[in-house]
């Protein structure tokens, strides 16, 4: 699973730093898997008990910032289990603490409790060329795309160290490894390993700037896509859409995380209308690229072709910017993993 992650992260960056681009994700019923077979009793109890399995891993998987070695991050014992946001952030800034010519932490926006939401800003070489984005867990019960994308960053700083050329010589890369930080925390308590949203019961994928309509005018609070009473209701919404915008001139590209459709995916999500003026083909010809480094189990398609999907992250940004924009969905058969 790690090896295929990172391997479509980096073909993401290879493709943007190449520049040959210029420039809704459906989710499984909660006792269904993604083929849409009914879970077995023991299926939904490991989905209940996961967070006390990586607890117990925990445990068998300590001490790992003592041993942090450049050049050896991927080798570390902190991706033998999925963790916690308290030592994603511990790892992370040991990593900026290690390698501080290379690495910077900012805030971007914070969550509905008013927890910080940071990015790790990854510079190799001359610092003013352009950047990607990297953002995941924007939906909390998907640990194995925020599992990705720090390794991503892990591995990528480990090639730096050895002397290996990446993505990073030709891009600034931005690491945002949890977007949805109260909804990851709630995900780790009892009974509620699937949570998707916010704190506020909020879908983050569905809380972007519209652009077309929804027919679906009462979409009620407890429906898993739930998009808020507003376009950028939710802080966490607002704060990353301001900071994007800050950025505009320096960004070329975006990349959000997820799992587990083991697809990549571009706009458009929310009808099934072409963009026109050459940009189809370019999508396409990206997530093919894509797709092929990530391995047989990935296919290459609009968001769109799997059920229409409103106020998602990549059509606003593509709308708006008119930027390439990919969803990795990461592959496997549901949202409770193997790391």
């Amino acid at each position: 699973m790690k090896a295929i992650a990172i391997l479509a992260l980096a073909s993401s960056a290879a493709a943007f730093a190449a520049g040959d681009i210029d420039l809704n994700e459906t989710t499984a019923g909660l006792l269904r898997g993604p083929d849409r077979k009914l879970l077995t009793n023991a299926q939904v109890q490991a989905i209940h008990n996961d967070a006390d399995v990586n607890r117990h891993c925990h445990w068998a998987n300590g001490g790992y910032l003592e041993t942090l070695k450049r050049g050896k991050y991927a080798a570390s014992k902190f991706h033998n289990c999925f963790r916690t946001s308290d030592q994603i952030f511990a790892y992370v800034d040991e990593l900026v603490k290690q390698n501080p010519t290379l690495l910077k932490r900012e805030k971007i926006s914070c969550t509905v409790r008013g927890k910080p939401i940071y990015a790790y800003k990854l510079t190799s070489g001359r610092s003013k060329k352009k950047s990607l984005y990297f953002q995941s867990l924007a939906h909390a019960r998907e640990w194995i795309a925020g599992s990705s994308n720090l390794y991503a960053l892990s591995s990528i700083l480990d090639d730096i160290a050895n002397g290996k050329k990446t993505a990073a010589d030709k891009l600034n890369l931005y690491f945002v490894p949890i977007v949805n930080i109260d909804g990851y925390d709630i995900s780790w308590t009892n009974g509620k390993r699937l949570q998707r949203k916010n704190a506020n019961e909020v879908d983050l994928n569905r809380n972007w700037l519209q652009f077309t309509t929804n027919p679906k005018t009462k979409i009620p609070l407890t429906d898993e896509t739930y998009p808020g009473p507003r376009p950028a209701s939710e802080p966490e919404t607002q704060g990353i859409a301001k900071w994007l915008h800050e950025k505009n001139s320096e960004l070329s590209g975006w990349v959000d995380v997820h799992s587990v459709l083991g697809a990549i995916l571009y706009p458009y999500g929310d009808t099934k209308d072409r963009i026109g003026n050459g940009d189809d083909e370019k999508f396409q010809r990206l997530g093919r690229n894509v797709a092929a480094a990530a391995g047989r189990n990935y296919r290459s398609q609009t968001a769109g072709s799997f059920g229409v999907a409103y106020g998602a992250f990549d059509d606003y940004l593509y709308r708006t910017y008119k930027k390439p924009v990919v969803t990795i969905e990461v592959a496997g058969r549901h949202f409770v993993a193997h790391v």
